[in-house]
């Protein structure tokens, strides 16, 4: 069967209508170009510097309330600092003027004690001097073997026979008194002649140095006043001398040694230092002084 012409155009496609049907649309004049991430927007921009900005004005505002807060404590610190300054300083102050008031009270009563110091030693060498003129005329007699039931009788031939043996001689009115003691924990005994003239003594302690000095293998001892019993014991003769002249001529002694004085002796209840025959006699009056002393 034969197609005619109109048919056999009817029959090829139309391939316009084909292109234009299977071909799909071009979008390239339509299609919209992607924004890129950085770029932002005018209104974000704004916003993210608001953003920014409250964040600043917030960050200032709490430092500024720390700050505060600190500068509060700070002051809050130097208020009570200067409180307690004060107070310091009122103490300061308190303290000061009772320092003052001491001080005086003080400077008072040393002077006062100098006073009374010097007072004291005016009473002292009063009561010295005394002593001295009621001991004028005694002497003693040391290291005595005695038994211990000697009456004053028996006591009164033991001088008698000493003052002989020293070929002195003794009236019984020219003793007042005779007084025995003894030391604690000591066997010996002293006596205490008390003598009615200052003669009788000096004449009996010039008479047993003279023997002394002359029998230094002979010296005076307890047979020298009819002693039998440990007859050999040496005996001592020496002024009888207060409690401060005794410890005057102790110290003197020890002063004369260490320092090689050649005198140490004692005369009416005082005692006396000499460096040698071409120096002054020294009268000891204190230990302090002793202490002044030149020394070798």
């Amino acid at each position: 069967m034969m197609r005619t012409p109109e048919e056999k155009s009817s029959s090829v496609p139309d391939m316009t209508a084909a292109l234009n049907e299977s071909t799909p649309p071009s979008f390239i004049s339509a299609r919209h170009k992607r924004k890129r991430d950085y770029e932002v927007s005018q209104a974000q921009v704004q916003d993210m510097t608001k953003d920014l900005k409250n964040e600043m004005k917030d960050l200032i505002s709490g430092l500024a309330e720390t700050q505060n807060a600190q500068i509060n404590t700070i002051l809050t610190t130097l208020k009570e600092i200067h409180q307690t300054t004060n107070l310091v300083q009122t103490t300061i102050t308190h303290l000061s003027e009772e320092n003052l008031e001491l001080k005086t009270k003080i400077e008072k009563l040393e002077t006062q004690a100098r006073k009374d110091k010097e007072q004291i030693i005016l009473l002292e060498n009063k009561v010295e001097g005394m002593q001295r003129t009621e001991r004028k005329t005694n002497i003693e007699i040391k290291n005595l073997p005695l038994k211990g039931d000697e009456n004053k009788k028996d006591l009164l031939l033991m001088v008698t026979k000493l003052y002989k043996y020293l070929d002195l001689k003794l009236e019984r009115s020219d003793v007042k008194d005779i007084i025995k003691t003894r030391k604690p924990k000591t066997e010996k005994s002293t006596l205490i002649v008390e003598l009615n003239s200052t003669f009788a003594k000096t004449d009996l302690l010039k008479a047993a140095k003279t023997h002394n000095y002359k029998n230094k293998n002979n010296k005076l001892s307890a047979w020298s006043l009819g002693l039998a019993a440990d007859a050999d014991t040496p005996i001592f003769i020496s002024e009888n001398l207060t409690p401060l002249s005794s410890r005057l001529y102790f110290l003197a002694r020890d002063f004369k040694s260490a320092n090689k004085y050649k005198y140490c002796w004692t005369s009416y209840g005082k005692v006396y230092l000499r460096m040698d025959e071409n120096t002054p006699i020294i009268t000891v009056l204190s230990e302090a002084q002793l202490l002044q002393l030149p020394k070798q």
